[in-house]
C-alpha cells in the first residue's frame, strides 16, 4: 500500500510543479494554491518513504541512502524552482536540475523496489 501512496504522491508532485510553472503568469493565486498542495504531497512522500525504507535497505543500503538523499534534493529543487518563479527570477537551471534529479530518483526507486508497484 505504501508503495502506491509513494508513487502517486511523486507523480502528483511532478504534475503540480509543472502545472504551477505553467499557470504562474495567468494566476498567482492558483500558483500559490498549487504550491501549498505540493507541500502536502511532500509530507505523504516522506511518510510513505519512511514506511518503505526497510525494504530498500534490504536490497542495497548504499543505494537506499543515496535514494533518500536524492528524494530530499528533489523536494529542495522543487521549492527553489517555485520560489524563483514566484520572484520572477530565471528558472532554467533549476528546471534542468529538477528533470535530472527526478529521473535519477525514479530510476533508483524502481530498481530498489524491483519495479513494484508499476511493473509487477
Amino acid at each position: 500500500m505504501w508503495a502506491y501512496v509513494h508513487l502517486i504522491s511523486w507523480v502528483a508532485i511532478v504534475v503540480l510543479t509543472v502545472t504551477a510553472l505553467a499557470i504562474y503568469s495567468k494566476s498567482t493565486k492558483g500558483f500559490t494554491i498549487l504550491q501549498m498542495i505540493n507541500r502536502i504531497f511532500y509530507i505523504l512522500v516522506i511518510l510513505s518513504g519512511v514506511m518503505m525504507v526497510q525494504y530498500s535497505v534490504e536490497q542495497s543500503w548504499i543505494l537506499a541512502v543515496f535514494k533518500i538523499l536524492m528524494g530530499i534534493i528533489v523536494i529542495g529543487v522543487v521549492e527553489m524552482l517555485l520560489s524563483y518563479r514566484k520572484q520572477q527570477k530565471p528558472t532554467g537551471m533549476f528546471l534542468m536540475i529538477f528533470i535530472i534529479v527526478v529521473l535519477i530518483t525514479v530510476s533508483l526507486g524502481f530498481y530498489l523496489s524491483g519495479g513494484y508497484p508499476l511493473f509487477n
